[in-house]
């Protein structure tokens, strides 16, 4: 009786704690987020640390798009993300380019710049 409801817990959080998390942490780029988005890019240098940086204070109406746009004379862009929370975004995204060279130099030439208006604080992403 003891193991049984041992075992209906471990499967309900599976069921609940792992998918619901990883969703929701996932699509943020933190904790399951970091594992799926690395297994994508073994094939190159992108897989080594201090290529993603962080970029906070964004306009809310900017797209990944022109997020993308904004840091591709920094560098070749491999990924750029908008974090969003119930449709809306934060504020705030990731832009994940090919060598860490390009990484710190966009923190060197984006930092404190304006992005549709607003400044931004561009820092390397420590937790990519």
């Amino acid at each position: 009786m003891g193991s049984m409801s041992m075992d209906r817990m471990g499967s309900s959080f599976d069921r609940v704690g792992m998918s619901g998390m990883e969703m929701n942490r996932g699509y943020g780029g933190y904790g399951g987020g970091g594992h799926m988005g690395g297994g994508m890019s073994d094939r190159g240098s992108a897989s080594k640390g201090g290529c993603q940086i962080f970029v906070r204070n964004l306009s809310y109406d900017l797209t990944w798009q022109k997020l993308k746009d904004k840091f591709s004379h920094c560098g070749q862009v491999m990924f750029a993300e908008i974090k969003m929370e119930n449709g809306r975004s934060k504020g705030c995204g990731t832009v994940r380019f090919d060598c860490p060279e390009s990484a710190e130099k966009a923190c060197r030439m984006m930092n404190g710049t304006k992005i549709n208006g607003r400044e931004v604080d561009v820092r390397i992403d420590r937790n990519a």
